[in-house]
């Protein structure tokens, strides 16, 4: 859920402004509610509704048709489920259901006899591979801080809640290290951050030079692509993203003419009972709404 995400929500500021905030004291808020969020967003689980990504003979991608997904997070990456529950808003037929559990339960024991676990509830080593997420997303946070230059603009109402305008672009002094660095280092825009929760609530970035996948081979898109991440409360306090459009223009496996246009929706937060390796295993996490895997 988080890979592009992550990117555009750490930053610096330098404020030129004397009625705005100090700020020093305002990116150490809200750098301190973004790092909390990565902390945990190993603990939650959602639903995610997206178009289909596919490329039809005419090179356009994702644009018709939506899945709807049931995310079940792990800090092992291999273990995140993504359990298609619905496609065009039709629900996915039993058998499919049954398909996908049996797939992944093979996979979780997998992964589980490579590190030597008792069973996908082994709490020492949930903790251990949550550690080594948690770590991750830090560097990846401070990665991003390194890449972008940012400048605090001026306070404005960002739908009925007072804001604060931030302006971002490369810094083209900086040597990103991380995936997230890297992508972040190729756009510039402007992002909303809810003053009193020290949140960010919304931003719009503009890529100003050509993003590559696979050095180039899988897909370039154009300088130019849009994205857009809007970011809510999802409880006790946490700020999650909660969408995410993108559209812009490349190539896909070099030769091929891509244009892309589509947007994800991320739903129906829940927070699980513990740190878990594979929640979807856990009945606990199923009595939450009544249903079992």
């Amino acid at each position: 859920m988080l890979g592009f995400a992550v990117w555009v929500l750490g930053f610096g500021v330098h404020a030129q402004d004397r009625s705005l905030p100090d700020a020093d004291t305002f990116y150490r808020r809200v750098r301190d509610n973004l790092a909390r969020a990565e902390r945990v967003t190993h603990l939650y689980t959602y639903k995610e509704r997206r178009t289909d990504v596919h490329t039809n003979p005419f090179g356009r991608l994702g644009t018709d048709g939506t899945s709807l997904y049931e995310v079940y997070p792990s800090p092992v990456r291999q273990l995140v489920y993504r359990r298609l529950v619905e496609r065009n808003g039709k629900p996915v037929a039993a058998a499919e259901l049954a398909r996908q559990d049996r797939e992944y339960r093979e996979r979780v024991a997998g992964a589980l006899r490579e590190r030597g676990a008792r069973s996908s509830d082994d709490a020492q080593l949930a903790e251990e591979e949550a550690q080594r997420a948690r770590e991750r997303r830090e560097r990846a946070i401070d990665d991003v801080v390194s890449a972008l230059s940012f400048t605090l603009k001026e306070r404005t109402v960002y739908k009925g809640v007072p804001a604060i305008v931030i302006s971002f672009s490369p810094n083209a002094n900086a040597r990103p290290l991380t995936r997230q660095g890297r992508t972040a280092q190729r756009f510039a825009g402007t992002i909303w951050v809810d003053e009193r929760a020290a949140e960010v609530m919304h931003l719009e970035a503009t890529s100003i030079d050509d993003i590559s996948y696979g050095l180039g081979i899988v897909a370039r898109l154009e300088k130019g692509t849009t994205a857009t991440v809007t970011r809510r409360p999802v409880g006790e306090g946490i700020w999650m993203p909660t969408s995410l459009t993108l559209t812009g223009r490349g190539r896909a496996v070099v030769f091929r003419r891509l244009v892309v246009d589509f947007s994800i929706e991320w739903l129906d937060y829940r927070r699980l009972p513990d740190e878990l390796l594979a929640p979807f295993l856990d009945a606990r996490v199923h009595r939450q709404t009544g249903s079992s895997p």
